[in-house]
């Protein structure tokens, strides 16, 4: 097969079939140049914007995956090598990551962490997750709201089991300090559904919680989720040996443009109803 000149693209464009598109977008998924990868598919997908799978390769190089977020002092953050004795701390602290991934995802070594650093921009291409570390905006003036800030990490959110061909993935907020977690939570919420349905265009975001922890479960309803199932015995605590229920949930891009709690909640800590489909 013929190798594709891709430095000579714009001479090229007109004449390229679907494959040649495919194959030149593919060399560079290969290569890891995922901005190149990008501006190919930028360019192919209004010559064959019926055509599903440059759709699919553009949303796992979106750049809207690492924009910055914030609102109300809160910032999600996607995480650098400067972030690395934060995750260390979050990765070693097991209560924390017992509310964070119930039941344990394995824990992160040094190196791991280190490798998922500096895969953060297209993490979603090597993990098919999206993170970010929840900070806070710590005023060297407290009575002066204009005074200059540092911005302090107060925990993590995550998108996981990000399924690219059926626009899903799975939610994860973990905020360790119950103080932060009140003041800070419903405005990760909002910031993360933003993201999730507004600029990236998923069409549901799931949510699994431990069915002996009925405050977080109608916390989660209460945003807006809709409880699916429950999946019996679906997790084994590592320390008991206990085998424990989880209930499931999702909401779906439609039930959320039609929530009202949604977009009650957005107007006051995001200061816009974010429930309305941009333009």
């Amino acid at each position: 097969m013929q190798k594709l000149n891709v430095l000579n693209v714009n001479e090229a464009l007109p004449k390229w079939s679907v494959h040649q598109w495919l194959v030149a977008i593919d060399e560079q998924f290969r290569k890891q140049d995922y901005h190149q990868a990008r501006n190919l598919i930028l360019q192919a997908v209004p010559i064959f914007p019926d055509y599903a799978v440059f759709r699919d390769r553009l949303l796992m190089v979106d750049s809207r995956w690492s924009k910055p977020i914030s609102s109300r002092g809160i910032h999600l953050v996607t995480p650098d090598e400067h972030d690395f004795s934060y995750l260390q701390q979050c990765y070693a602290d097991e209560a924390f990551m017992q509310q964070l991934l119930p039941m344990g995802r394995k824990k992160q070594s040094a190196e791991a962490i280190q490798h998922a650093l500096r895969k953060s921009e297209f993490s979603v291409v090597h993990y098919r997750s999206m993170h970010r570390i929840i900070k806070k905006e710590v005023h060297s003036d407290p009575k002066q709201p204009s005074s200059q800030y540092n911005l302090k990490p107060i925990g993590l959110a995550s998108l996981v089991d990000i399924q690219i061909a059926h626009r899903r993935a799975e939610l994860l907020i973990g905020i360790p300090d119950q103080g932060e977690r009140q003041r800070a939570t419903a405005v990760v919420m909002m910031l993360i559904m933003d993201l999730a349905f507004n600029e990236v265009g998923l069409h549901k975001l799931t949510s699994l919680v431990l069915a002996n922890n009925p405050h977080s479960q109608r916390s989660t309803v209460a945003i807006g989720f809709t409880q699916e199932g429950l999946r019996r015995q679906h997790l084994c605590d590592p320390q008991t040996r206990q085998w424990l229920d989880c209930y499931e949930n999702g909401i779906v891009a439609d039930d959320f443009r039609h929530n009202s709690v949604i977009a009650r909640v957005s107007k006051r800590v995001v200061g816009r109803d974010i429930t309305t489909k941009p333009v």
